[in-house]
């Protein structure tokens, strides 16, 4: 299947490249609520419908789960878990670091079998097969070993405030806007953790996270579920949020118990 999700993310590209090109001026038009109860733009649109075409036409025998249009029920066991631009923000204003995410799974995270996100400014594409590794384009992912410490973190008013501590105590920190690549980042050795953390709620949806947990996993780093610093289990139901972190050293988790205390 891994074949398939390289294919709809370059139809997926087009159509986000001819869109921009053409009228970029209404891409970050909103134009309805979608099924997660978030703004949906044209733009998110556009990308959506490449990948329902795609798998109605080819008759992939996958359900979807999308973040615009909710579930689709097409009669089989296995579902697709899809945000089909995330990042729109980036997208929108010419941010080149958005990205189309795509799992295979059941019922819940844990059973993912096949994840792919591609970077759709870049074109570099990510995928992993549960048991069998992670890969970065055809080759299999390869952690680089940091000399400095690099954290990601999403940022924003209403982070927790042990974050401030993190950002102190790291050489380095980036906030991306792009959840699905941020963790990448982790699973390459680029970065040494990704934080997602936010007062009061939580904030990420299966949708977001499904595909690069299991390339996180697969290149032998961790995601963990902030609440319970226990690995992170989510169904497939876009009313379910989490605050996580992804981290690449089993090491970097006691550093991050020690900010949060």
């Amino acid at each position: 299947m891994i074949d398939h999700l390289k294919k709809i993310s370059l139809d997926v590209k087009r159509a986000v490249d001819e869109f921009m090109e053409n009228s970029p001026e209404i891409s970050g038009e909103i134009i309805k609520i979608g099924a997660d109860g978030t703004p949906t733009s044209r733009l998110d649109i556009v990308a959506e419908d490449v990948v329902f075409k795609y798998v109605e036409e080819n008759d992939l025998p996958l359900n979807i789960l999308s973040e615009e249009y909710g579930f689709l029920a097409r009669g089989y066991d296995k579902t697709l878990v899809l945000d089909p631009l995330d990042g729109s923000y980036n997208a929108e204003n010419n941010i080149p670091f958005y990205s189309i995410s795509m799992a295979i799974g059941r019922k819940s995270l844990s059973d993912v079998e096949e994840g792919f996100v591609m970077n759709l400014a870049s074109g570099r594409y990510y995928w992993a097969i549960k048991g069998s590794g992670a890969f970065f384009m055809e080759k299999r992912i390869r952690r680089m070993e940091r000399k400095e410490a690099l954290g990601v973190i999403s940022l924003g008013k209403n982070v927790r405030d042990y974050v401030f501590n993190a950002i102190k105590e790291t050489r380095r920190i980036r906030s991306m806007g792009c959840a699905s690549l941020e963790m990448i980042m982790v699973a390459e050795g680029n970065a040494d953790y990704f934080i997602y953390d936010y007062k009061n709620r939580n904030v990420l949806r299966i949708i977001d996270i499904a595909a690069s947990t299991l390339i996180v996993r697969e290149s032998g780093g961790y995601v963990f579920d902030l609440d319970t610093f226990s690995d992170l289990d989510m169904p497939f139901d876009l009313k379910e949020r989490r605050n996580i972190v992804a981290f690449s050293k089993i090491e970097t988790l006691d550093k991050i118990r020690g900010w949060k205390k």
